[in-house]
């Protein structure tokens, strides 16, 4: 049985709105007796949330065919040596729970340091030093043994500098994707990758990444789907991640000019990271040879 992974953010959809042909091309596919499976580097939503998102869309699925970079990251932690004990997120709520799902203890987003400083500290252009006194002035926990990076639409200078304090002091350092962007409705908003890159380079130190380009989540997907396949094809709408994660598990990838990277773009993308096939629309999925019996 063959079988397709798609990535979803500008792929299936873009936030609220539904890709053209989106629901026709996973219909016809199941129909003709693909494996679908939805694997994201967004680690925001856990995977039973992506479900219900996907079924509100109108594109089907269940939780054994979603593989997120959340999931992903909290059983890279699960099969650590040792394991961790205290984790602080630099993210979603989303990627908390996938870690706490595997019986590992995450710090609740409130109980970060300086998340609440008075107004003269919070008011930009008021007093520029009222910050610094006032992160200086903190009671400090004692810091986490792990911190994990991954997107976070309310990141603030406090969370910076929480995770630089616990990688300096010895935390391992581990982010759930580097995207540099995501899509959303008419625009692209910046990616984990951002917050990422801002910590390395407060810290000195790399971040271990799970999420594509790494192959974990596509290997996820077919062993699933009952181990290696004669055909796999991955769909996605990024050379740098989605590609290069296609050929470390030996699938074809396929381009999608709807997300992040245009046509011109692919003159740039050489080795792991140039696709074997391009499509500009999902529609034209089934011109291509691998689903022309589809």
């Amino acid at each position: 049985m063959p079988v397709a992974i798609f990535d979803m953010d500008g792929v299936l959809y873009r936030g609220s709105i539904v890709m053209p042909y989106a629901k026709e091309t996973l219909a016809r596919l199941r129909k003709a007796g693909w494996q679908v499976f939805f694997a994201t580097n967004n680690s925001t939503a856990t995977r039973a949330e992506y479900v219900t998102r996907l079924t509100s869309l109108g594109l089907g699925g269940d939780i054994d065919h979603v593989i997120t970079s959340a999931y992903a990251t909290a059983h890279y932690l699960e099969r650590l040596e040792p394991r961790p004990k205290d984790v602080l997120v630099i993210g979603a709520d989303g990627l908390r729970a996938e870690i706490r799902e595997v019986g590992i203890a995450v710090r609740d987003a409130a109980s970060l340091p300086g998340l609440e400083p008075p107004a003269g500290a919070a008011e930009d252009g008021v007093d520029p030093g009222a910050m610094r006194r006032y992160l200086v002035s903190l009671p400090l926990p004692g810091t986490a043994d792990t911190v994990v990076v991954g997107l976070d639409l309310h990141l603030t200078y406090a969370k910076v500098a929480e995770a630089q304090r616990a990688i300096l002091a010895g935390a391992r350092f581990i982010c759930s994707n580097r995207d540099r962007a995501y899509p959303v409705e008419g625009r692209l908003l910046p990616g984990a990758g951002t917050i990422v890159a801002a910590i390395e380079v407060a810290t000195g130190q790399k971040a271990l990444c799970i999420g594509k380009p790494e192959p974990f989540l596509f290997e996820e997907a077919i062993r699933r789907a009952g181990g290696k396949k004669e055909l796999v094809v991955v769909v996605g709408d990024s050379t740098d991640y989605d590609m290069v994660a296609a050929h470390r598990v030996g699938a074809t990838g396929v381009l999608i000019l709807t997300g992040l990277d245009e046509e011109a773009a692919l003159h740039g993308a050489k080795g792991e990271a140039a696709p074997d096939r391009v499509v500009r629309s999902l529609e034209e999925l089934f011109g291509l040879p691998e689903f022309a019996r589809t």
